[in-house]
């Protein structure tokens, strides 16, 4: 009796040993993910598949066949070639005959004057970083970066540029650069342009801003005259269109994509409530913007006084931050021409690739400032380097 149930027992394993594969006991071809790749692979439906009843047709193949991990789509955005012209761009010698370290024989010690100077201002206003960028943008645009912008008078005694309607009270920084000009001209008088000046200076201004440090071309001459009547037409306005912005930003010699990247500056600083109340107090104007955003600027843009002032970007004023094209691409622009310019196809699709690219934004921006502070200047024997910035020799 014992010797059958022994005969029995035997028979019994033989055949659970016999049917083991098909439970997934002992398989020889499937894929056992190793642990330190488990966090991989493990994961939405991948993981799913793990609890899939293991079937003879899968045999062929491993429940896991190896494979490469998909990148996340945010490191595909970085790595896309969008980025290459940077490097490019910084290869190409500059415009008109400006070179990096201008002043190194002639007055070796001038950045480092202009570093100090912005630094002692910043102590005190961390806002000037936002000022300069306009100040230069308004300077570059109108008859090219010749510093024609800081004089208050002109040999015809017509009014100057910074009388305009599109300058006046909207633009700063020019007591920061008399400052600067002083402590140069007690070094090396006569030699550091106040168009320099203001490229040295809208960089540095920058790098406080967040900005890494980048090399500025020189060899500006400044410019003789200064006419108001020369900036109407030669600078964005807050309802422009996307279209008049790119054809002026063509005619300058800019591209689309130099236009959007510039529009980025909009992280720091801020506009006059007066310039731009009346975008938040349409009831046309209003189904165009987020309804939250739109609530919360109609009592933001109750304006109290000529000198109120309201953010660009409400999270991140004082740093340049490419976030700040989340604002625009929910529609939540303070004004209107970024607005605009979020809609325009291109535009669009350019903001959804820098958004989340800090980096890829930065190294662009910088580009676009080199190329900006290129625009139209004069060099040589034109123009003069004035012994003051406000006035003509």
């Amino acid at each position: 009796m014992a010797s059958r149930i022994g005969i029995l027992i035997l028979a019994f394993l033989d055949f659970t040993r016999l049917f083991a594969p098909v439970y997934g006991f002992k398989h020889p071809q499937v894929y056992r993910v190793p642990k330190h790749q488990r966090n991989l692979y493990q994961t939405g439906d991948d993981f799913a598949d793990l609890l899939k009843p293991f079937t003879g047709e899968q045999h062929a193949e491993p429940v896991f066949p190896v494979q490469e991990p998909q990148p996340k789509p945010v490191q595909v955005q970085v790595q896309e070639p969008e980025n290459e012209p940077v490097q490019d761009i910084e290869n190409k010698p500059a415009r008109g005959g400006l070179r990096e370290m201008f002043y190194k024989q002639s007055c070796p010690e001038a950045e480092k004057i202009v570093n100090q100077t912005i630094h002692k201002h910043f102590q005190i206003d961390p806002t000037y970083a936002a000022g300069f960028v306009r100040l230069f943008f308004h300077d570059c645009y109108v008859t090219g970066c010749d510093a024609s912008i800081l004089l208050d008078t002109t040999p015809t005694g017509e009014e100057v540029e910074k009388k305009a309607r599109h300058n006046g009270p909207l633009v700063r920084g020019y007591e920061v650069v008399d400052d600067i000009k002083t402590e140069l001209e007690k070094v090396c008088p006569g030699v550091v342009s106040c168009a320099d000046i203001l490229a040295f200076a809208t960089r540095d201004s920058l790098v406080y801003s967040g900005v890494p440090s980048y090399a500025v071309v020189a060899g500006r001459r400044d410019a003789r005259a200064s006419l108001a009547a020369n900036v109407e037409g030669n600078l964005p306005l807050p309802d422009s269109t996307a279209e008049d912005n790119i054809r002026l930003f063509q005619r300058k010699g800019m591209t689309l994509e130099e236009l959007v990247v510039l529009v980025g500056a909009h992280s720091i600083g801020s506009a006059h409530c007066s310039v731009v109340a009346g975008r938040f107090h349409s009831k046309e104007k209003e189904k165009d913007i987020d309804r939250g955003y739109w609530l919360k600027m109609q009592t933001m843009t109750v304006c109290q006084s000529e000198s109120q002032d309201v953010p660009f970007d409400p999270y991140s004023h004082h740093k340049m931050d490419s976030r700040f094209y989340k604002e625009l691409l929910t529609n939540k622009a303070l004004i209107e021409s970024d607005h605009n310019l979020a809609r325009e196809p291109r535009g669009n699709s350019m903001m959804k690739k820098l958004v989340d690219n800090q980096a890829g934004w930065i190294a662009k921006f910088t580009n676009a400032m080199k190329r900006l502070g290129e625009t139209e200047v004069l060099v040589g024997d034109q123009g003069e380097v004035r012994k003051q910035c406000r006035a003509v020799n």
